[in-house]
């Protein structure tokens, strides 16, 4: 057992406001996880505004270890249970590893910045979730694992995370979504959530989220839930019981300090999530209307309605982003950290991001252009000896250039994705570093209408070819919501001439 730490020592908020921009909802922030068991500064913090990666059973998509420590350098990551557990959660393999998450994974520090530990965000589910066939229940959270769905016990889910947690693991608490699948979507149009639906979700979560700040919160960070399509005054009563958490054994000042450090938010623009699902507001149905900006103010959050305790706590945004816009966009409305899916996405997709923002990346030009190019286009790029983006530092950059990737593409060789998710990493850090700066000179807001005024929120013009393998849960996402084939067969009929 861990001895206390000494007197003299005062445990640290693991995140804190340095600056706020002024008329804006803009800040920044350094979210330090350690500090709370160390009660000194982290060799784990993040500066905010960030993103973190959502890794696929603990890797970084297209990424091996040894070559994510060389040549990538991200701010956290984001490691859901579900990719681990089998039928009996206690008996899986992670389960047996005597072992924390970090271990099992080999979450190595970067060579760029050995003294970095990168802090892992540890998840019942992934950042976005596959929709599951059952609900969950008081005790069960419904999953999906590499052998179906699955009710994991929450009891298991306390177990594992106690055991797998170092002192760099955030903690993020269960969320109870509603069963947003259908069979058979088109004869069954998806519906609102109804009145009982929300108060279970409410007292679930209230359940679920102060058991985790009682069983964890004396030596991890904690972030909790906020509901999606639920206004924040409904969830009031949840908010203030987790508010009123007190840990004696984090005391900043003499004070008994509230166990929460941070809200988790999912805005209803996950790609699980449809279009047609209709938000529910003050407890009563929402009528949809034509408006798109009265359904887009429905489907995010309102910080400013939070009640008293949760202004300076952070905020992760796991809506999906669709790209730079939509991160300008979420940093405005007051998140501090977003989710990088629609990093792997792109490079998926085979397509590298060239935008900048701020500096001199600006130019007075009338004709917007494009975030990224893509390598599939080989009329183009097959003898093009540029690097993938000007002025880039990252080892693609320095190494290759846009003819070799568009060649590893077409001959469909691994090593095209992992060059293109070395750089795409590295261009969103630097976005993200000059906002940070921006917003420390109270600029924020100048640069982000710059950027606007100058890239296509998505790919105009830009045919993004097949991605690499599918893995099995992006099938399932994908199948959920519509029947086209995120690749399509390379295989034809044999009788078909064409």
């Amino acid at each position: 057992m861990a001895s206390a730490p000494p007197p003299s020592v005062v445990p640290l908020p693991a995140f804190r406001i340095l600056h706020t921009q002024a008329h804006a909802l803009t800040r920044l922030g350094l979210l330090s996880p350690s500090a709370v068991s160390r009660g000194k500064p982290s060799v784990s913090a993040i500066p905010t505004p960030n993103f973190i990666l959502p890794t696929s059973r603990g890797t970084i998509p297209h990424i091996t270890p040894d070559n994510a420590r060389k040549h990538v350098d991200v701010p956290a990551v984001f490691v859901s249970l579900e990719d681990f557990v089998d039928k009996n959660p206690l008996k899986s393999p992670i389960a047996q590893s005597n072992g924390t998450i970090r271990d099992y994974i080999s979450l190595l520090a970067p060579l760029s910045n050995p003294n970095h530990q990168i802090p892992i965000f540890l998840s019942a589910r992934r950042s976005c979730p596959v929709p599951t066939s059952q609900p969950n229940s008081d005790n069960t959270i419904s999953i999906v694992t590499n052998d179906g769905f699955r009710q994991l016990p929450i009891s298991d889910y306390f177990t594992l995370i106690s055991q797998l947690k170092d002192e760099d693991t955030v903690i993020v608490a269960p969320v109870d979504l509603p069963l947003l699948i259908s069979v058979k979507p088109e004869n069954k149009p998806w519906k609102h959530i109804g009145g009982n639906r929300i108060r279970k979700m409410i007292t679930r979560n209230e359940q679920w989220g102060v058991s985790t700040l009682k069983k964890i919160a004396n030596q991890n960070a904690v972030i909790v839930p906020l509901l999606p399509g639920i206004s924040v005054e409904e969830q009031a009563p949840y908010l203030n019981s987790i508010v009123n958490v007190e840990e004696s054994t984090r005391v900043t000042d003499g004070h008994a300090r509230r166990g929460v450090d941070g809200l988790t938010t999912l805005e209803l623009s996950s790609p699980f999530i449809p279009e047609s699902y209709e938000p529910v507001e003050n407890g009563h149905d929402q009528q949809r209307t034509s408006s798109s900006s009265s359904s887009s103010l429905s489907r995010t959050i309102d910080f400013g309605s939070l009640p008293t305790g949760f202004n300076d706590v952070l905020r992760l945004n796991l809506g999906y982003q669709s790209g730079p816009h939509d991160v300008i966009a979420a940093i405005e409305r007051g998140h501090d950290l977003v989710c990088g899916d629609w990093i792997t996405a792109t490079t998926d997709a085979g397509v590298a991001f060239t935008f900048r923002i701020g500096g001199d990346s600006i130019v007075n030009n009338s004709e917007k252009i494009d975030i990224g190019i893509s390598l599939w286009e080989t009329e183009l790029y097959a003898a093009d000896l540029t690097a993938l983006s000007e002025e880039c530092e990252c080892y693609t950059c320095k190494n290759h250039h846009r003819a070799y990737v568009a060649h590893l593409l077409s001959a469909k060789e691994m090593l095209a994705w992992t060059l293109l998710q070395i750089h795409n990493i590295h261009t969103v850090n630097r976005f993200m570093s000059a906002i940070r700066d921006a917003i420390k000179q109270d600029k924020f807001i100048e640069i982000a209408a710059e950027f606007r005024a100058k890239y296509f929120p998505l790919l105009q013009g830009v045919t993004p070819g097949g991605g690499p393998r599918v893995r099995g849960y992006q099938v399932k996402l994908a199948g959920s919501m519509t029947s086209k084939k995120l690749n399509e067969s390379p295989f034809q009929n044999f009788s078909n001439d064409d």
